[in-house]
């Protein structure tokens, strides 16, 4: 069966290491962060299916962190780590939707049932349904037609996937290119590369569904979108 990813953010090394090694009892991919701002990129390059993250990091804090994932992604699992029991942060952690709040040090009994509880519902709930005979798969990050799997370049498995996170509704091109093209500095040639990245893909899914209209749909003034009809 497959074995969700997680990555873990922690700022104490001793700490992050220690429970790294417990994190492999349960994944066999764990990616390590010791900052706000590394498990952002990480997040934007690994597209983890748990994230593990402590509340109180440098750089950019848990909180600020998972509102910087929400603007794209309402679906991933989170997990806050604190010190501290701290209402004002308990309430912004629910706003934001978060899986669990647990307290340092952490009870594991607790911790145990609040993973596998996780990794069950990602094992059992990893396929979208497009359209007819078309299907997203979660997370492999597939696009297939009936039995037979799409091949997919690496940025058009991101948009779909950050689409899909968000579907049915627009995200901007702001949003997509920052996302897709993280590694490079924005420029008016990046809107031209995003127009010619969704035609490119809607013109790949359409050689499967030729009689449907464009699986993602644009909007001049509100971006992109996958409809469902």
């Amino acid at each position: 069966m497959y074995t969700p990813t997680l990555l873990y953010a922690e700022d104490d090394q001793e700490t992050r290491e220690n429970f790294a090694i417990i994190l492999h009892e349960y994944f066999d991919t764990v990616y390590l962060a010791k900052n706000g701002k590394e498990a952002l990129a990480l997040y934007r390059e690994k597209h983890p299916d748990i994230l593990l993250l402590d509340i109180g990091m440098p750089l950019l804090n848990g909180l600020d962190l998972v509102e910087s994932i929400r603007n794209n992604d309402q679906n991933t699992p989170v997990i806050m780590l604190s010190a501290y029991s701290d209402t004002e942060k308990l309430l912004s952690a629910i706003g934001l939707k978060v899986e669990a709040y647990l307290l340092k040090p952490i009870d594991m009994m607790l911790f145990k049932k609040t993973i596998t509880k996780l990794i069950r519902q990602l094992q059992t709930n990893d396929t979208v349904i497009l359209r007819e005979d078309l299907s997203w798969n979660t997370k492999h990050l597939t696009l297939s037609y009936k039995d037979e799997q799409i091949k997919l370049t690496k940025k058009e498995r991101h948009l779909l996937q950050l689409l899909n996170n968000r579907i049915e509704e627009y995200l901007s091109n702001d949003d997509l290119i920052i996302n897709i093209w993280h590694e490079e500095i924005p420029d008016h040639s990046h809107n031209n590369k995003l127009i010619q990245l969704v035609y490119r893909l809607n013109k790949k899914i359409m050689q499967y569904l030729p009689s449907c209209p464009h699986l993602i749909e644009n909007s001049y003034t509100l971006g992109y979108r996958i409809t469902r009809r």
